[in-house]
């Protein structure tokens, strides 16, 4: 996960710069399918052609995004759209046999080859799938917000802008990340034995998974706050709302993730303090709009 308004030069050994890539919106991990031998596990199982769909676009998922770093978005999501779509038919067809029977491993985008999550349940499969889904989501948003031009002004100093359109698409970004992490709250984890539940990594906890979707409801409406300060048409009242939703939207999320057991370390702590960051912010946004 990432968050931080900034672009941060770190120096480290040898002198050797790492750069920390700038960032506007709280994005999450990317997970990929670790390749196996799916043709040997389910031979006598389920038909051929389902093994060698569900072989190709696991395959294809992984490369994809190997090749680009996670970069190439509207490839990813067209391949998990349908990856989603194919576990979806094999999650309805109960007679078919696959589940317990086959061995999905995904791990870390950039983590080696090393396995992080190895499942037998389809509905766990599905989790991921989406997950992922609304990773995409978020680093779409992000990238959206952050300005890619320089204006001169006035002044002669640099003005860096994120044009109305692009904003606009990050709200809508927003919003379906949010809708895709509340489906997993609501549909897939009722659907887990509680073995499976309780070995969750951290980012797909429960209580994390429904923090992340009310903070990107949050993120959204913080846009929107300043898309209405931007408009001239846009009344007193509307930005007071708007600011209010903001603040409701932030403590939501801080009080739901304040009650994980895993907020004391890896990504729900740091998810916290981004949360808290970003609930003192819309508290003086709201304050400002109010009085200005």
């Amino acid at each position: 996960m990432g968050c931080a308004q900034s672009t941060i030069a770190v120096v480290g050994r040898k002198n050797k710069k790492r750069i920390i890539q700038e960032s506007v919106v709280f994005v999450l991990q990317f997970r990929v399918p670790v390749q196996s031998d799916l043709q040997r596990q389910l031979k006598g199982v389920s038909p051929k052609t389902t093994i060698n769909r569900l072989t190709c676009l696991r395959n294809q998922i992984e490369l994809v995004a190997e090749d680009t770093g996670g970069s190439a978005i509207s490839e990813l999501r067209t391949a998990l759209e349908e990856y989603l779509s194919l576990l979806s038919g094999l999650i309805k067809k109960s007679k078919d046999g696959m589940e317990g029977c086959v061995e999905l491993k995904w791990r870390t985008l950039g983590d080696g080859r090393r396995a992080e999550i190895c499942c037998t349940n389809l509905w766990m499969e599905m989790l991921i799938v989406i997950h992922m889904m609304a990773a995409l989501a978020l680093t779409e948003a992000n990238s959206l917000m952050i300005p890619k031009d320089c204006y001169a002004s006035g002044s002669g100093n640099g003005v860096r802008v994120v044009s109305t359109d692009c904003r606009r698409d990050a709200v809508d970004l927003l919003l379906k990340a949010s809708g895709y992490l509340e489906f997993c709250v609501r549909e897939i984890l009722t659907q887990l034995p509680h073995d499976i539940k309780s070995k969750l990594p951290d980012d797909m906890q429960e209580s994390v998974l429904q923090t992340l979707s009310i903070q990107a409801l949050g993120q959204g409406t913080e846009i929107q706050l300043g898309l209405a300060v931007d408009s001239q048409k846009a009344t007193l009242s509307v930005k007071r709302r708007i600011a209010c939703e903001q603040v409701i939207y932030f403590t939501q999320a801080y009080h739901c993730l304040s009650s994980c057991e895993a907020v004391s370390h890896g990504c729900a702590k740091k998810l916290l303090r981004f949360i808290y960051w970003k609930f003192l912010e819309a508290k003086v946004l709201y304050v400002y709009v109010s009085y200005c």
